[in-house]
């Protein structure tokens, strides 16, 4: 026994540079602000923005390119920073593994700490890539160094707004990119295409290639990591398909419920609450872009794809919106479902609960996400979020009408007068009706495997593969268990989401306002369906613990462009779904 622990211990030593006791001072990056209260902070820009500043996306490029490369022993590289999310299961930065807690990653999910966690973890790779972009300055001639310093000074990490631009930004598929760079005009090897494992095979003991024992094993096998691929052996990326996925996902609609109608910052952030999360469109983009096998379609491997951070940052931002146009909402506490690397199951996250291994002093304590609610204390903001020049008030409107802009899906009611120039008192407020679909299931019902539960209204069709992209289906909710390795009984982790109906009632030309017609019409034309993730179809009575309901709420129109909607109580209706696989009776 004592032979085999040395072994592992000598195993872990030569395959992972970590010292246990130390911890990394995360503190943001501050180049380009006074770092005083009420100063302006650079934006983190959009990348298809960013792109055209030549000397900024050069740096980006340079510096994100030089952190893949460090070597993967290294604890502040590409590799092991990625690490952090999931595999390979290894302390970072001084936080052990809590004894009892789950082996899996320290990040959360189905977790009121999801939004908070991430936000120190994006700090900590802007701050990164930051330092290489100052490094980088001094390495190109003098005549262009004062600009280069500058872009430097103002870079912040890019993010991809998949909600208004709901395809892969074009260079995400490119091997390689042309910049500019001390030496002058270079086609270098393109970092956000992907990543490139630097020892290949992986690690076996942190990468298990056994499928018989876990169920992401084809992943250790590849390379570099794909997007959009099947789960076989040496498949390619295939970005058509990424593409195909997004445009089905209902990104735009979905972003901007999430935005306007949950009622705490719980419901908000996290699919562990029922309602329209965040977190659940987050989920629907890593399902997209990975699909049946690419990397970003698995919890364990998704931080390695290039494109992880991109979307990361844009959650982020979202989260960011959300607390300007609530800014007295924020974490309440909740159960911890299934825990983390340091999290214990079934404990209670609080604004106080340490968001490990994230720290802000090489010897203080951990983040907490009441530590790390203002974007200010990192250094960053986001271009519609200049708060250090306007009252909270005018922040409020300025940021509603940026998301009615961005995100206001067709079909919905709005003011006949919405976006025209008039007065707030000549204006009224219209009243409307708004019927959407709940659902609640549990993650673990097929022992593990991801599956996707589709919604349909009138007719599904008779190919599956056609049901993802169907006119007819008004939604897809993708669930995805945490890695688990403890064997059964497996847990009970509850997921929640909500999909609207209203663009799929309209574009039947159906009266929401006609509850008994509409009731009549879904009775007859909701339908659901569950795949796994391959595309295998399944009974609907695989899935025990799924609940479909069907709801209907009252809303009140914002009178113009600067005021979201309101939202009332929702009213149930069981009978649509009642006795039917899956549906609502009225007792749950």
């Amino acid at each position: 026994m004592l032979r085999q622990l040395i072994a592992v211990l000598v195993l872990v030593a030569s395959c992972f540079a970590i010292t246990s006791d130390t911890r990394f001072t995360i503190n943001g990056t501050h180049t380009g602000s006074k770092r005083q209260f009420g100063s302006p902070r650079p934006s983190r820009r959009n990348i298809l923005d960013l792109q055209q500043d030549i000397p900024q996306w050069s740096l980006y490029v340079q510096s994100l390119n030089a952190l893949q490369d460090k070597p993967e022993d290294y604890f502040l590289s590409y590799f092991q920073i990625a690490g952090i999310h999931g595999r390979p299961y290894f302390p970072w930065g001084g936080s052990a593994q809590t004894p009892g807690a789950p082996t899996t990653g320290y990040c959360t999910h189905s977790s009121p700490l999801f939004l908070p966690w991430h936000r120190p973890y994006l700090a900590l790779f802007e701050q990164l890539l930051g330092a290489t972009a100052q490094d980088l300055v001094k390495t190109y001639p003098p005549a262009q160094q004062a600009s280069y310093q500058n872009a430097a000074n103002n870079f912040r990490i890019p993010y991809w707004d998949w909600a208004s631009t709901p395809t892969m930004p074009a260079v995400l598929n490119q091997p390689t990119v042309t910049i500019t760079t001390g030496a002058g005009l270079k086609n270098v090897r393109n970092p956000l295409y992907r990543y490139n494992f630097h020892t290949f095979p992986l690690n076996a003991t942190y990468f298990p290639t056994d499928s018989r024992k876990e169920g992401d094993a084809w992943l250790a096998k590849y390379p570099y990591t794909v997007r959009g691929a099947p789960n076989q052996l040496n498949s390619p990326s295939d970005p058509r398909a990424v593409d195909n996925a997004l445009l089905a996902s209902n990104l735009k609609s979905g972003t901007y419920y999430a935005l306007v109608k949950p009622t705490s910052f719980n419901e908000f952030g996290t699919i562990a609450s029922p309602g329209t999360s965040l977190e659940y469109i987050h989920n629907s983009v890593h399902g997209a872009i990975g699909l049946a096998g690419g990397h970003m379609s698995i919890l364990a491997y998704s931080a390695f794809d290039p494109v992880f951070w991109l979307h990361h940052v844009n959650v982020d931002r979202l989260f960011a919106l959300y607390q300007a146009i609530n800014p007295d909402q924020y974490l309440t506490p909740q159960k911890e479902q299934y825990g983390t690397f340091t999290l214990m199951p079934n404990s209670v996250d609080t604004e106080l609960t340490l968001l490990q291994p994230f720290a802000p002093t090489g010897a203080g304590p951990y983040f907490t996400s009441k530590s790390v609610r203002q974007t200010s204390s990192f250094g960053y903001t986001y271009p519609e979020i200049q708060d250090w020049s306007q009252s909270p008030e005018q922040l409020k409107a300025n940021v509603s009408a940026a998301i009615n802009q961005l995100y206001r899906p067709s079909g919905t009611n709005v003011n006949p007068r919405f976006g025209e120039l008039e007065s707030r008192t000549q204006a009224q407020k219209k009243k409307a009706i708004e019927w959407s679909v709940g659902i609640k299931v549990s993650k673990f019902d097929l022992g593990g495997e991801r599956f996707i539960i589709r919604v349909f209204l009138d007719t599904v069709p008779k190919d599956p593969k056609d049901w993802m992209a169907a006119s007819s289906c008004v939604g897809s909710f993708p669930v995805f268990p945490p890695p688990h390795s403890a064997g059964v009984p497996y847990p009970e982790i509850d997921a929640y989401s909500e999909l609207s109906l209203v663009e799929g009632l309209a574009h039947l030309g159906r009266d929401a306002t006609d509850v008994y017609e509409v009731r009549k019409f879904l009775r007859r034309a909701l339908q659901w369906r569950v795949q796994k993730f391959d595309g295998t179809v399944l009974p609907v009575e695989n899935i025990p613990s799924l609940i479909i309901k069907v709801q209907m709420e009252s809303v009140e129109m914002g009178r113009d462009i600067t005021e979201l909607p309101s939202y009332g109580k929702k009213t149930l209706h069981p009978d649509i779904t009642i006795g039917r696989a899956g549906g609502y009776a009225g007792s749950e």
